[in-house]
């Protein structure tokens, strides 16, 4: 198989995962962000929106940055074990990065959460005659 066959299967494949994980990540945060945003559900909706789009692009700036226009330094007219290796870490380097974006997402949720329903208290109380 010619170097560049492979190199459309891996950019095919880093697209799927893109367009088929990151919805399914989606819909089972939802509920997530719903309990951590419930005192203001308009906000939770906003945010999630914002990370979808930064995630998107941050997604498919891997899979630009990472796509080949010509055989890389070591590698035959045919596929060999060196681009083979090469195109598993891409697939690893997209997974680990949708990994630990959403990982770091989940754990700074509630603390987002928590200082935009701090502050929108803060601006309702400061409205309220009588409270300092």
């Amino acid at each position: 198989m010619d170097w560049w066959i492979l190199e459309l299967i891996t950019v095919g494949a880093l697209v799927a995962a893109l367009l088929i994980l990151g919805p399914l990540i989606k819909r089972f945060g939802r509920s997530y962000a719903a309990d951590v945003f419930r005192a203001n559900p308009r906000t939770g909706k906003s945010y999630i929106i914002l990370m979808d789009v930064a995630y998107y692009l941050i997604f498919t700036a891997y899979i630009l940055f990472t796509t080949r226009f010509e055989p890389d330094t070591g590698w035959g007219d045919t596929v060999g074990a060196e681009q083979l290796r090469g195109e598993t870490i891409r697939l690893g380097g997209m997974l680990l990065l949708m990994g630990i974006l959403h990982g770091a997402n989940v754990l700074s949720l509630p603390i987002i959460g928590r200082l935009l329903g701090l502050s929108r208290r803060m601006e309702e109380d400061a409205g309220q005659p009588g409270v300092v």
